[in-house]
Order: structure tokens, then C-alpha cells, then sequence
């Protein structure tokens, strides 16, 4: 994520544009399947305080798919994901890289 955030109303409307040029599809790069733009996650592919909000960096994933990325600023989701039961225990087994 980039050290600034974008505010609420930029950030929703940046969301839909994303969500709309991807076609609602999940850009898990082993298998896309559709994701509901109430609950799509906007991951950026390039993360931290260099990233940007643009919108080359920027694809839909639905949440499962961006709790396993491999990214480091991504294990806060991980007890809630757990908890949820959106992933299994051996969850490490399954983080994917590009």
C-alpha cells in the first residue's frame, strides 16, 4: 500500500474503475474468476511506501486470493480470514508469488 491513502470518495470511485476495467474478474494470475464489486479487493501489485495508486499498478482480487499473495503487508487479513473461514489452516501451503 502507498505511504498516502487516497480519501474515502477518490478511493471508491478509483475502486469501481478498476473493478469496471477488469471486468469484475479476479487477476489471480492461475485461474480469474468473477468477484462482486461489493466484495473485490483492490490489491496494488507493487506495495509499500515507493507504490502508487495509479491505475497500472492496481488489479481486482477477490479477498482470498489477496490474503495468500505473497506479501508480507498482507498477514493483518490472516487471523480474520482464519477466523472467517475464508482460508484453511494450512493456508502457508498455499501463498502464491508472481
Amino acid at each position: 500500500m502507498p505511504k498516502k491513502r487516497q480519501p474515502k470518495e477518490i478511493w471508491d470511485v478509483t475502486r469501481q474503475r478498476i473493478w469496471q476495467r477488469d471486468d469484475g474478474i479476479c487477476q489471480y494470475p492461475y485461474g480469474k474468476h468473477p468477484v462482486a464489486l461489493e466484495t473485490c479487493h483492490i490489491d496494488h501489485i507493487l506495495s509499500g511506501k515507493s507504490a502508487s495508486n495509479s491505475d497500472d499498478n492496481l488489479r481486482v482480487l477477490c479477498r482470498y486470493h489477496h490474503i495468500l499473495r505473497s506479501d508480507k503487508r498482507h498477514r493483518g487479513m490472516i487471523a480474520k480470514a482464519l477466523q472467517d473461514g475464508v482460508i484453511p489452516p494450512n493456508w502457508r501451503e498455499l501463498v502464491w508469488d508472481e
